[in-house]
C-alpha cells in the first residue's frame, strides 16, 4: 500500500501492484495486531532485522512537544504505532542543543529550526546532515500594535525591537533589503511573555507567524505582522539532522523512521479528530501546561505555510541547494559563520528520494 502526499494536506491512498487497497485507520489497527515482539509482519524479516540492529534511536525534539512539523508528526508516529510496524526502537526527548548533542552520538536524529541552524552547527564542526525540510519560506514574523504608528519599514527607524535568544536573520534582510541600517534599530533581548509588546516595554517583537500572534489575539489585542516572506526573503523552517556517521552505516533505519514521520504527517492532516488525538498524546508527555487548541492553531498554520510555499520541482520533505542557498547567502552578508557554506554538502536527499515513487510515499517499507 502507498500513501500519497496530497497538497491539500490529506491523506489519498493508493494500491501498490497487489496490494489490498485499505483506508488509514485499517492500516494503523492492522499494523498493531500484526507486529510482533520480534518483529513486524509488514516489511520484510531482513529489512526487520536491519533496523532492529540500528539499536535505540534517540529522537531529539526541537522544543519540548510543541505542535509542529517534525514534532508533532513524530510523537504520532510513535503512538500511531508507526516505528514498530518499521521495526524501530525509538526514543524522543525533548532537546536542547540539538546539533552537539547528535553529533556526538548521544542522539541519532533531531529537529532544528532550519537550514540556518544546520549550517551553522556544521561551520562550528558537528558531524551532522540535514535529510529532510518541511518549510520553504520564513516562519518568523515581527510584531507591532494595530496602533502603533509604525506603517512602513522605515518607521522602525529608531524604534525598539525584542528579540528572543538572537536577532532573526530573516528580520536582519527585510530590514536590509530596504536600506535600513540595522544599528539605526535599537535591538534588546527579552523574554518568552508577548505580552511585552502591548504593555508598552518594547516597539515591536519579534516570534513566530503560528504562536505569539496568536496568544496576543486570543488575549484580545489587535496586532500588525511583518513577515520577511512579504519582503522577498527566503528561508526555511523545521529541518531534520542526523548524525552523519550513524545514517550512513544505518540507512534502511533512517530511510523508515522518515517513512513512519512522513506517513504520520498525513495522518494528522487527515482529519482533525487524528489532529485532536495526537496533541492529547503530546499533552500528556508535556510537564508543564499545554494548550491544545493554540497547538492545533500552530500545527495548521505551519502546515499551511508548507503548503503554500511547496516548491514545484520537490515533494515535502525533500530538499534542493535551490531552496538552502538564500540562506547560505544570508548567513554570510551577516557574519554568522566562518566559513561560506556548501548547502551541498549539508544536505542528503538518500534517504527520502529512497521512500518515494513519485511524489507518493511509499508504505509499508519493501
Amino acid at each position: 500500500m502507498t500513501a500519497s502526499r496530497a497538497t491539500s494536506g490529506r491523506l489519498v491512498a493508493l494500491a501498490a501492484a497487489a496490494a489490498l487497497v485499505l483506508p488509514l485507520a485499517a492500516c494503523s489497527a492492522s499494523s498493531e495486531s500484526e507486529a510482533t515482539a520480534t518483529g513486524s509482519d509488514l516489511i520484510s524479516a531482513e529489512r526487520c532485522s536491519e533496523n532492529q540492529a540500528a539499536g535505540t534511536i534517540t529522537y531529539l525534539t526541537s522544543f519540548s512537544y510543541t505542535a509542529t512539523p517534525t514534532i508533532l508528526d513524530v510523537l504520532a508516529a510513535e503512538e500511531q504505532g508507526y516505528f514498530d510496524d518499521m521495526c524501530l526502537d525509538v526514543t524522543i526527548q525533548a532537546g536542547g542543543t540539538n546539533a552537539q548533542l547528535v553529533s556526538a552520538g548521544t542522539a541519532q536524529i533531531a529537529g532544528v529550526g532550519g537550514a540556518s541552524d544546520v549550517m551553522t552547527a556544521i561551520d562550528n564542526g558537528a558531524n551532522i546532515t540535514s535529510v529532510l525540510t518541511f518549510g520553504n519560506t520564513p516562519a518568523i514574523t515581527l510584531m507591532t500594535m494595530a496602533d502603533s504608528g509604525i506603517n512602513s519599514l522605515e518607521d522602525f527607524v529608531g524604534k525598539t525591537i525584542g528579540y528572543k535568544d538572537a536577532i532573526p536573520p530573516q528580520v536582519e534582510a527585510m530590514f536590509a533589503s530596504a536600506g535600513i541600517a540595522l544599528d539605526s534599530i535599537n535591538w534588546v533581548s527579552v523574554g518568552y511573555d508577548p505580552t511585552i509588546l502591548p504593555q508598552g516595554q518594547v516597539d515591536a517583537l519579534t516570534g513566530y507567524i503560528s504562536n505569539e500572534p496568536h496568544t496576543l489575539e486570543t488575549a484580545g489585542y489587535d496586532v500588525t505582522l511583518w513577515n520577511p516572506g512579504d519582503y522577498g526573503i527566503q528561508s526555511t523552517f523545521n529541518s531534520q539532522i542526523v548524525n552523519t556517521d550513524w545514517a550512513q552505516a544505518n540507512p534502511n533505519a533512517v530511510e523508515d523512521f522518515l517513512r513512519a514521520e512522513l506517513y504520520a504527517y498525513a495522518f494528522i492532516n487527515d482529519s482533525d479528530e487524528n489532529l485532536q488525538t495526537t496533541l492529547e498524546y503530546a499533552s500528556s508527555l508535556s510537564d508543564a501546561g499545554y494548550d491544545i487548541d493554540a497547538g492545533a492553531y500552530r500545527w495548521t498554520t505551519e502546515v499551511g505555510l508548507i503548503e503554500s510555499s511547496q516548491p514545484d520541482d520537490l515533494f515535502v520533505g525533500q530538499q534542493s541547494v535551490d531552496q538552502w542557498q538564500p540562506e547560505a547567502d544570508m548567513l554570510v552578508t551577516y557574519d554568522l559563520v566562518k566559513n561560506t557554506p556548501d548547502p551541498e554538502s549539508a544536505i542528503d536527499n538518500t534517504y527520502i528520494d529512497a521512500i518515494y515513487d513519485g511524489d507518493t510515499l511509499i508504505w509499508p517499507a519493501p
